[in-house]
């Protein structure tokens, strides 16, 4: 077993990334930063919430649960009590295309984090007991978040909606029947097949030695091998050509409205100036709809707009809460109005030149610490299949015109595009 040198790419003046592979497909992005003792060390995954298939959904998910639990060589609890005792953090999180483990730790533990990372990659157990406890915990997490919360009720009704071919059309946690109906023979299999070096990117970033980083990583994951196995790719979403609407009433005490625009994936050339756009549209106090809708008309008590990075077609998410003392259809309107105007009328350059400074500002500013490196890192390698992509990103977001935000209006912020969502309060009987 040996390393391959695939790519290096500078980040920054004084950094550099580079991408290594072993022979058994596992990919690692690094970066030595020096500039603390300290190391985020991150497990990225190629398998999310898209991957999985009708009566299995949520299993992505349930996995993020089950991997704190118990290893063959690790009692339940222990993997977090030895991060604790090292004074780290560690956490994890999982999305439509890819689920990642996150640590922080000083860099005296390296050694440490490779070794339970590559344990409970392998050596998870999958008792009745365990996996019954975390289905209650999903369980709940569910009702929380979605049944409970009306914005995650929102956003998962958003999504059924707007997309009817491809498997982004169910929520990440997964449908409420199938959380309980997932059986321990489909995990095992799920764990089998994509918990697997082919599968696995690692991201590591802080202070290290390169030499003695390969030695740990080759130790304790070079002699694992390959599961063959790589996730399968679902029907493509076909395109859309009218206005889809629902409507609900929920215990809330003004109405709100959801959007979704279909967009292209994160991929695609459009993506930067259509996230380029949602910036100028909503992003801070002075952007145009907030000013109109919520200072000056006080139509709106909130309006955001972003448009999300997946790694096939995506949306633009737009959505206002209406003040009590005007209606959905009010709202509405003036922001079909305030969007048509933009579109026909000339954006001022100073507009441009403000959003450019916000968005050179949070891109940057997102790379600041090792955990925010690895993450961008982490996510471009997994989304894109190259890390190199993140640069490319940041040279698109800073050639940005008015004449492309108004191509963007005119061509992505068309209703015959997209799905909304309209919540209205309850009524009484």
């Amino acid at each position: 077993m040996s390393w391959t040198l695939e790519c290096e790419a500078p980040l920054g003046t004084s950094l550099k990334v580079r991408r290594h592979r072993l022979d058994n497909g596992l990919c690692l992005v690094s970066v030595r930063d020096t500039s603390a003792p300290i190391i985020a060390y991150q497990s990225w995954f190629s398998v999310g919430s898209r991957h999985e298939s009708e009566g299995r959904t949520g299993m992505c998910h349930f996995f993020e649960h089950l991997m704190f639990n118990e290893t063959k060589s690790l009692p339940v609890g222990e993997f977090d009590r030895r991060i604790e005792a090292i004074g780290g953090d560690t956490n994890a999180a999982t999305w439509v295309d890819w689920t990642f483990y996150r640590a922080s730790i000083p860099k005296s533990a390296l050694e440490l984090i490779v070794s339970l990372e590559a344990k409970r990659m392998t050596e998870l157990v999958l008792s009745p007991k365990v996996v019954e406890a975390e289905r209650e915990v999903v369980v709940n997490e569910r009702l929380q978040c979605i049944h409970d919360d009306v914005d995650g009720f929102a956003g998962q009704e958003l999504f059924r909606h707007a997309f009817n071919s491809h498997a982004y059309r169910w929520p990440t946690i997964g449908w409420m029947e199938d959380i309980k109906s997932l059986c321990i023979e489909d995990m095992e299999k799920f764990y089998r097949d994509y918990y697997a070096p082919n599968n696995l990117t690692l991201v590591v970033v802080g202070d290290f030695e390169d030499s003695e980083l390969l030695a740990h990583i080759e130790a304790q994951y070079g002699a694992l091998e390959s599961s063959g196995v790589s996730p399968k790719e679902g029907p493509a979403e076909p395109a859309q050509f009218g206005e889809r609407r629902h409507a609900y009433r929920k215990p809330v005490n003004s109405a709100r409205v959801l959007y979704g625009y279909k967009a292209p994936p994160q991929s695609h050339p459009d993506w930067p100036l259509i996230s380029f756009s949602c910036q100028l549209l909503a992003g801070s106090a002075s952007s145009p709809l907030h000013r109109e809708l919520v200072i000056h008309d006080e139509l709106a008590s909130s309006i955001s707009c972003e448009v999300l990075p997946f790694g096939d077609a995506s949306l633009i998410e737009l959505s206002a809460t209406a003040t009590r003392e005007h209606s959905l259809e009010q709202l509405q309107e003036a922001i079909d109005t305030k969007l048509r105007e933009l579109t026909d009328s000339p954006i001022p350059q100073s507009e441009v030149d403000k959003v450019a400074n916000q968005v050179e500002t949070e891109f940057w500013g997102s790379l600041t610490t090792v955990d925010g490196k690895a993450e961008s890192l982490g996510h471009y390698q997994c989304v894109h299949g190259d890390f190199r992509a993140l640069f490319e990103m940041a040279k698109q977001l800073s050639e940005v015109d008015a004449s492309d935000v108004q191509r963007i209006l005119r061509e992505y912020f068309t209703k015959n595009t997209r799905t909304v969502i309209c919540i209205e309060p309850e009524t009484e009987d």
